[in-house]
């Protein structure tokens, strides 16, 4: 899959294309507990409550869901971290 993006970063006008997988262990946020997404853990400090961290929302489920194909599925064998590093002419 990785060559797929090279490819198609090139088919697209990019030069000098690197996608370099990190080899990060995706299935580490599924071991993050108390924090959603984009939010994170609560803090002592008074903070204007915006955007996903606001209330409860839709976003727990979504979450929760996340969670559950988390530990249900080595999700390193469908997916992967990497950096993509590609110059514009």
């Amino acid at each position: 899959m990785i060559e797929d993006y090279r490819r198609q970063l090139h088919e697209a006008g990019f030069a000098a294309v690197e996608v370099i997988d990190t080899g990060a262990d995706l299935n580490a946020y599924a071991k993050v507990k108390n924090q959603g997404g984009c939010c994170p853990p609560a803090t002592s400090l008074p903070v204007v409550e915006s955007g996903c961290c606001s209330t409860a929302t839709a976003d727990d489920t979504l979450h929760a869901r996340l969670l559950d194909l988390l530990t249900r599925y080595n999700v390193n064998d469908f997916a992967a971290s990497v950096r993509v590093f590609a110059v514009k002419p």
